[in-house]
């Protein structure tokens, strides 16, 4: 069956202004897929390739001229950083092409080399759920011509299918949820020495297992997993007006989910005894937000929430570990980590909102940014951002910490009262010290 990708005219309006304004110009395809269509959202033209020396010395970024002046590496990346803003579900579907010439009879090689090379980087980060299949679509626009192309290509079999474009306006559900964590790992002594990131890394194994178990509630009930959630739980009715008020109601509602974690029984009752230098707990709450073509099957719906919270919070510990000037390690330091926030921010004739990660002390500017480096899009006045996490009180944190570092270090560590909409992660070293190492979230 040929696949069809479903295109708003604002959205195909805006190709024709990327070819006005260059030749040759790349981008990505964000949206989500169903069934046999692909559902954009929005365009991203890739800003030109530039190298670091070229930036200091201040030159302009040089203008494409033709397919082989697009760096595959410098699109890639940009399909990483462009995947961290998209809620759960959402994927980068492949990418655009503006050309004067034919590049899909026959498929240009450099396209397949593009395609390859973003299929690669976005399965780096398993939490990013970057690729969601092996195909990715590629859009032609012709300035030539004048008219949309579209093919799809299987990185792994390198299969070539064709792709209809239509132009059609589609209504999005939103989807809530609010998930609480409370994770807590005893470390043992020859994991003393491991970086910060490779003990996060653990708990994100386990976050992913019990949320693979964890039973979904949508607006308090059980569905069937293979109905569409548009219609799942549903009664029909005679009365053909009543139906129609209630689904035009139901459009704009959002559905709320409930997720009931099961706990892992051991039937084994034997006491096992561990030599640990320390304990790593990350407790707190988490809030998912996203949108969904209402045809997609329940199962697919809570396979999106558990890629936004996986996703989110491998965002950001991502972005963290890169502001790190150097790696900490575990002994005789104590500090409070705080990685960006999550805010969010509705795209230009949309009810669909992006995230984007803020750093203490970042605010709307940098959020400009963002829009304009990664997904194009240029804002006049100052950008009104969803601020739906608030900034970390860390005054009010570090009075708990002060107390614990001047006590004794052989006493056990106090208990330290959080904000439910607060992760805190804690390692307290059970030796001559008392080792503290705080990471504070603030996650929707």
């Amino acid at each position: 069956m040929v696949r069809t990708l479903i295109v708003d005219d604002n959205l195909l309006s805006y190709l024709s202004t990327v070819a006005d304004e260059n030749v040759y110009a790349v981008g990505l395809i964000l949206g989500q897929s169903c069934l046999d269509k692909d559902y954009v959202i929005h365009f991203a033209k890739t800003p030109p390739f530039q190298t670091d020396e070229d930036k200091k010395a201040g030159k302009a970024a040089p203008t494409p001229q033709s397919l082989e002046d697009f760096n595959p590496s410098w699109v890639a990346d940009h399909a990483k950083q462009a995947t961290r803003m998209l809620p759960g579900g959402l994927y980068v579907l492949g990418i655009f092409i503006t050309a004067p010439d034919d590049i899909l009879n026959p498929f240009n090689s450099k396209i397949k080399s593009l395609l390859q090379t973003v299929h690669n980087y976005l399965n780096i980060n398993k939490y990013l759920y970057g690729n969601h299949s092996s195909e990715k679509i590629v859009l032609h626009f012709s300035s030539k011509t004048k008219k949309y192309y579209s093919r799809s290509y299987d990185v792994n079999s390198h299969n070539v299918q064709p792709v209809d474009v239509k132009s059609l306006v589609k209504r999005w559900t939103n989807v809530q949820c609010d998930i609480k964590l409370n994770k807590l790992r005893f470390l043992l002594k020859e994991e003393n020495d491991w970086p910060l990131e490779k003990h996060i890394k653990i708990i994100m194994d386990e976050i992913c297992d019990n949320l693979s178990t964890a039973v979904f509630l949508f607006d308090g009930e059980f569905k069937d997993k293979d109905e569409p959630l548009e219609g799942s739980g549903k009664k029909k009715s005679k009365n053909t007006r009543s139906n129609k008020a209630q689904e035009s109601g139901d459009a704009t509602k959002p559905v709320l989910v409930s997720i009931l974690q099961t706990q892992c029984l051991q039937n084994d009752t034997e006491e096992n005894i561990i030599e640990s230098c320390g304990s790593l707990k990350l407790l707190g709450k988490v809030a998912s937000q996203l949108w969904v073509q209402p045809k997609l099957t329940v199962s697919q719906v809570m396979e999106a929430v558990r890629q936004d919270i996986l996703r989110s919070l491998a965002s950001r510990l991502e972005l963290h570990w890169d502001s790190l000037i150097e790696e900490e390690n575990s002994e005789d330091i104590n500090s409070v980590h705080e990685p960006p926030r999550r805010v969010l921010i509705s795209l230009p004739d949309s009810d669909i909102a992006l995230s984007d990660y803020l750093f203490p002390g970042e605010g709307p500017q940098d959020v400009k940014v963002s829009l304009e480096e990664l997904l194009d899009i240029t804002v006049d006045d100052e950008v009104e951002i969803m601020d739906v996490e608030g900034q970390a009180d860390l005054l009010e944190l570090d009075k708990y910490y002060k107390g614990a570092l001047d006590s004794d270090p052989t006493e056990d560590l106090p208990i330290i009262a959080t904000d439910p909409t607060k992760m805190v992660y804690i390692v307290g070293a059970i030796s001559l010290i008392v080792l503290i190492i705080a990471i504070l979230f603030n996650l929707f």
